[in-house]
Parts: C-alpha cells; structure tokens; sequence
C-alpha cells in the first residue's frame, strides 16, 4: 500500500505533517475548505491512491479536519475505474474535485476520454468541481500532446464540444 514519500518534511517533521497541516488551517480559519490534492490517485486500485484512501479514511475516523480530494488527472487515458475511484473517496465524507485535467491526444479518443471524465464526475454527487489545466494547447505544459479543450489558435476542439455536450 503507498507510503510518503521520504522527503524533508518526513525528516524533519514525521508523517504527521499533513495532519498538522490540516489542523493548524482549520484553526487558522474554521470556514476554509480543506483539501488534500495530489497526482498519480486517479486509478481506484492503485497502490499510491490506497495509500491516500487510508490515510483519509483514518483522517476522517479521528476527527482529522478535511473537506475534499482533489484529483490531478493528467491522461493519456482515464482508468476504467475512475468513476469508481471517485465513488471511493466521496463515500469517506469529502467531496472531490477534479483539479489537473488535461488529456492528451486528439479527435474523437481524446473527446471520448473528456467526455467519460466529465460523466464520472456527473454521476458521483459529491464530485463538486472539475478544472481543466490550461486554456490553449499553445502553453500547456504538455503541449506537444496537445492536451486541452481549445488548439494552439484557440479554435474548440472536439474535446469541449465532448465537455459541454456531457454538461448539457
């Protein structure tokens, strides 16, 4: 099951660090939504995202201040079980954002891959918001996979028809 990894912050100051983290800015501001947001927790079964899972889970069952998950889904290709990945961690009481998306490739396999994206947040109530990372193929940080909703010139692709058709 995935573990922290070893860095600085688990050195210095253990692997209760993220709960500090999560306490000490629930008493800074009680009203502040509280998320944890991390890349690589997009596959339900993968070990990294039971790793997360348990450590939300256990966050939640302690009275661990946390809100959300946020999902940096950066694909080529969804999983199959993302819809369920998100279903896993709405079911701990937090919602869960889609917060990195952008999905590489181009015509109708990358509007399919948007479109189940956007579906499996729809389907899931406590999936509350989804951001796509970037506006233009032009200065996205994997723009030679031309990963986002609009081309290099700004023109709709067919991945925000895909979107908006999903949203509608």
């Amino acid at each position: 099951v995935g573990t922290l990894r070893d860095s600085i912050f688990t050195q210095k100051l253990g692997n209760g660090f993220i709960e500090e983290a999560f306490r000490a800015a629930r008493a800074a501001d009680p009203n502040v939504k509280l998320c944890y947001n991390d890349y690589n927790i997009d596959n339900a079964t993968a070990a990294k995202t039971q790793g997360v899972y348990n450590m939300v889970k256990d966050f939640k069952a302690r009275g661990v201040p946390i809100d959300c998950v946020g999902l940096q889904s950066h694909f080529g290709n969804p999983p199959s079980n993302y819809q369920q990945n998100i279903a896993q961690f709405a079911a701990l009481g937090v919602d869960v954002q889609i917060t990195e998306l952008d999905v590489g490739g181009s015509g109708s396999t990358q509007a399919d891959a948007y479109r189940r994206v956007t579906q499996a947040c729809l389907a899931v109530p406590r999936c509350t918001g989804i951001t796509v990372w970037g506006i233009t193929d032009k200065y996205s940080w994997r723009s030679g996979d031309t990963p986002l909703l609009f081309d290099g010139n700004y023109n709709k692709k067919q991945a925000y028809t895909a979107v908006l058709d999903a949203l509608n």
